[in-house]
């Protein structure tokens, strides 16, 4: 097998196996929260005034844009230490982009609670859905469980497998990384967010 094919899958192989042993544990820092949180003040800051959808199509292109030249600055400084510097690095990026064990843990809580009561069960998925569920049955709740897996199954486990392959995979690896997605943080029933945000 190819050497270099191979140097690309220890760090998906890792963090795999990182995020099936860890998840995301509450005591460990996690840059998406930042990333949230961050994506949050440009948003205070800019949807406001004449301007919010010009102000919120610079905020999601230039987070990407940050995004991109920070991980790549900081895989290029950590290769020049030592290959496996950048190895064990691309270990940790991919165990952050992976949210498979902590989804399932999740949805496996609710349905856990809902099957010693409804209250329970409600409150539950009130963690992991955006929407009221204080009026919701015994079916509703586990429903609304079984769509957020479903929903976030896509940006937790699919899409960061996609990308790593299409980048770094011998097959596809001197094709351009091209990204069509865009930032997830629009909620399409505030008017708020629909006039700032245009993703």
């Amino acid at each position: 097998m190819d050497t270099e094919l191979v140097m690309g899958l220890i760090p998906l192989a890792g963090g795999f196996l990182l995020d099936k042993i860890l998840g995301d544990p509450l005591w460990l820092p996690h840059p998406v929260v930042g990333f949230g949180k961050l994506i949050s003040r440009c948003e205070r800051r800019g949807n406001q005034g004449a301007h919010r959808r010009r102000n919120g199509a610079w905020t999601a292109i230039g987070l990407v844009v940050l995004t991109f030249l920070v991980s790549k600055g900081l895989l290029e400084a950590a290769a020049l230490l030592h290959p496996w510097v950048k190895i064990a690095l691309s270990v940790v990026a991919v165990f952050y982009c992976l949210a498979g064990k902590t989804l399932i843990d999740e949805v496996r809580m609710v349905f856990e609670a809902a099957d010693t009561s409804l209250e329970a069960g409600r409150k539950q998925v009130a963690r992991i859905v955006g929407r009221d569920t204080s009026s919701l049955t015994d079916q509703e709740v586990r429903t609304a469980a079984l769509e957020t897996l479903a929903e976030n199954l896509s940006d937790g486990v699919i899409a960061p497998l996609f990308w790593y392959f299409l980048r770094d995979s011998d097959f596809c690896k001197r094709k351009p990384l091209a990204d069509a997605g865009g930032l997830n943080v629009k909620d399409q029933r505030s008017v708020r967010f629909h006039r700032f945000f245009i993703f």
